[in-house]
């Protein structure tokens, strides 16, 4: 206990954080973490926030090492060649899988527990906590994708449904769409549930279904077959985005930009003028072979309409 109480008082935050990424980028990261959580340093290190710690308790590092060794896992299996800063930071939304939906109040603001860890307790880097928070939010939106490329969505989606919500993920996640792919079949273990929040609002998620029947196996245990589902999942969303053609549509840019939107509509700077560059980028994740021309038409029509409703603050500037 006296160690652990000096770990988390005298060593600096900045020597901690270094130390864990020597141990992220070597070759088995997850051994490491499970070293942490069999000597109970893991909430020394993966400190949240005050206010959480008596909800989390000293319990929350077993699920959370339980997500990194089967993404290490996963990863080995897939095969997918990543850079050393991608793996780390795979790993570590992987790791941090459990507290997606944990939030603290900070200066009258919701701030996300995993965004205090990666940024308080580790020093890590913006780009960390700013991956980790897209790469929870896109999986699950990538988990209901996977159940409709695969037949077994809750509600009937049409191929151009299913391409446009694919498309949009993998534009919000750039160059990381692959990780947020990887992350979806993690999503269905049931380490992945949600702590600290209601079991109403976990089943929200599209992954808690799948996870409630992924076969009530022990923590540190796999059902047999079930690393070769997690890879059967990913493979899929890989070729469905290559038979979409969405690969790398993070790169494309909009058919219409907002000067001539402008120009087209007389439409003002502002929310609305949002709206229309993501209905133009959705028009072309559901028609990528579509003209110019044939854009300009779909959005006249939508906009006389009446049917578009101004973007929401800058949801339609990034898109």
């Amino acid at each position: 206990m006296q160690v652990r109480q000096a770990l988390g008082s005298k060593v600096s935050r900045e020597r901690i954080g270094t130390e864990l990424e020597g141990m992220f980028n070597g070759a088995s990261p997850a051994a490491a973490v499970r070293l942490l959580q069999q000597l109970c340093l893991f909430p020394q290190v993966f400190t949240p926030p005050q206010q959480l710690q008596q909800l989390l308790g000293n319990a929350f590092g077993g699920p959370c090492t339980e997500l990194i060794e089967a993404a290490q896992a996963l990863l080995q299996e897939v095969g997918l060649q990543l850079s050393e800063e991608d793996r780390r930071l795979f790993l570590l939304a992987a790791l941090l899988l459990p507290l997606r939906r944990l939030s603290y109040s900070l200066k009258n603001r919701q701030q996300a527990a995993s965004s205090h860890i990666i940024r308080e307790s580790l020093k890590w880097r913006v780009k960390e906590v700013e991956g980790v928070a897209a790469l929870h939010a896109h999986a699950v939106d990538l988990t209901q994708v996977l159940h409709d490329v695969n037949g077994a969505g809750a509600v009937e989606s049409s191929p151009e449904q299913t391409r446009v919500q694919f498309g949009r993920s993998i534009r919000q996640l750039k160059h990381h769409w692959k990780l947020g792919v990887l992350l979806v079949p993690l999503l269905q273990l049931p380490a992945a549930a949600p702590l600290g929040v209601e079991p109403a609002a976990a089943a929200e998620e599209p992954a808690a279904a799948a996870a409630a029947g992924g076969g009530g196996s022990e923590p540190g245990q796999r059902v047999e077959g079930q690393l070769q589902q997690q890879v059967d999942a990913v493979q899929s969303l890989l070729a469905a985005a290559a038979g979409f053609g969405l690969e790398d549509c993070w790169q494309w840019k909009p058919l219409l930009d907002g000067k001539q939107l402008i120009e087209l509509l007389s439409v003002p700077k502002g929310p609305m003028l949002g709206a229309l560059t993501a209905a133009v980028v959705d028009w072309q994740l559901a028609h990528p072979k579509g003209s110019e021309q044939e854009c300009i038409e779909h959005i006249r029509q939508l906009y006389s309409s009446g049917q578009l409703q101004p973007a929401a603050g800058s949801r339609g500037k990034n898109r």
